[in-house]
């Protein structure tokens, strides 16, 4: 029994109808895609939020200013949104709410260009990624930064390496505030918030063995796996031929062999090696065994 028969859902739903009063910013989880027709208009995609007991919706068309493409990468996230309708529902405690993702960065960004000064970090959001480009927002703000202003690591392609949802730390190197009529703008850097780990290239020979920590997980390009003494220094590193049913963890200590080193690109291509099992009865020198 909860004290005074008041549940978690129940003041979270509290919570909700005090944000849509006031116009307060709340985070909650997307935990699933359905499509709803919602204020009697033509159904569309909307995410299901879950803000601590109480379900939401976020219409695809609320998630963001800027052309979403797909929800499937924000699933599992968690949204900062504004509280634009409460639903209550008669025969339940709590009702459901409905999101809004724009007008929430669009308080956000209100709040950064009054406060925000050169020098400061941010974790940046990548709503959008091509090749060469990170389309991000800093506190709700939109920025670009190039592939070659992301990372000492050298990538030849950012879609391979970065997915819409996540985040990277950025640091705001220039800021010009809004005029009027006319839009603010920033510059942001990723690169300069590490030490350059390609100093320590030197340490590392092609055929060595090396222990790493995986950090990233891509099915079709391999493991990506920072180097244990040298933090930053990313190589990337086939699956194993015989891994079997072995389930790769990211954050997982993995030991590698250095195929490639390419300096000048940025480059280190390995494989991940598996300890071999030895049996017991091979450990002995065993063989096979009858009973008479």
């Amino acid at each position: 029994m909860y004290e005074d028969g008041i549940t978690p859902a129940m003041r979270a739903w509290a919570d909700i109808k005090e944000a849509h009063r006031t116009g307060r910013v709340v985070v909650a989880r997307a935990i699933g895609i359905e499509n709803k027709a919602l204020n009697q208009k033509i159904g569309e995609e909307v995410l299901k939020l879950d803000f601590n007991g109480v379900y939401g919706y976020l219409p695809k068309s609320r998630v963001d200013s800027h052309k979403v493409r797909g929800l499937q990468n924000l699933l599992g996230r968690e949204l900062e949104v504004a509280v634009d309708q409460v639903v209550m529902d008669p025969n339940a405690t709590v009702g459901v709410f409905i999101g809004n993702r724009a007008k929430a960065l669009e308080k956000k960004a209100a709040r950064f260009w009054k406060e925000a000064q050169e020098g400061q970090i941010f974790d940046a959001f990548i709503r959008g990624v091509d090749p060469n480009t990170l389309f991000l927002l800093v506190e709700g703000v939109p920025v670009e930064i190039s592939r070659f202003e992301v990372s000492h690591f050298y990538y030849d392609d950012l879609t391979e390496e970065f997915e819409i949802g996540e985040t990277i730390p950025v640091k705001l190197t220039s800021i010009v505030r809004p005029d009027g009529e006319k839009k603010g703008k920033i510059t942001v850097d990723s690169k300069s918030l590490t030490k350059n780990p390609w100093s320590e290239i030197h340490k590392y020979q092609v055929d060595g063995i090396y222990m790493g920590i995986i950090t990233k997980i891509h099915l079709e390009h391999g493991l990506y796996v920072e180097m244990m003494d040298t933090p930053g220094l990313v190589a990337r590193v086939n699956f194993p031929p015989y891994s079997g049913d072995k389930v790769f963890k990211v954050g997982e200590s993995i030991r590698i062999r250095i195929g490639r080193i390419d300096a000048e690109s940025r480059r280190i291509k390995g494989v991940a090696i598996l300890p071999q099992k030895t049996s017991k009865r091979s450990r002995y020198g065993g063989g096979s065994y009858a009973a008479r």
